[in-house]
């Protein structure tokens, strides 16, 4: 009616050490990793004389893009907007700075 003793004892330490080994290997196994892609922020003015922002921010994406290489998408950021107004003669300059990656 019962399995012998011995039986039930061997396939316990059967399944014992087959757990062991599959616990061992997976602590052990080296994880895949996926290549670190390292990109270069380079910073990119435009100015507008007008007062613009529009017309600063176009002018520091072209900048951007005359040195993108060909065929690749530009990432950008604005990280600086400035600009000087007022005066007896009112001057309206409106700097923008981006930073771009591709």
């Amino acid at each position: 009616m019962f399995p012998h003793p011995r039986r039930v004892l061997a396939a316990f330490a059967l399944l014992s050490l087959a757990t062991l080994g599959l616990v061992t290997a997976l602590l052990y196994a080296q994880p895949q990793s996926s290549p670190v892609v390292v990109t270069k922020l380079t910073s990119f003015t435009g100015t507008s004389e007008k007062g613009s922002l529009e017309e600063a921010l176009s002018a520091a994406l072209r900048s951007a893009a005359a040195v993108a290489p060909s065929g690749r998408a530009t990432s950008w950021k604005v990280t600086r907007i400035s600009g000087l107004s007022g005066g007896a003669s009112p001057p309206s300059r409106i700097v923008v700075t981006v930073e771009a990656h591709w």
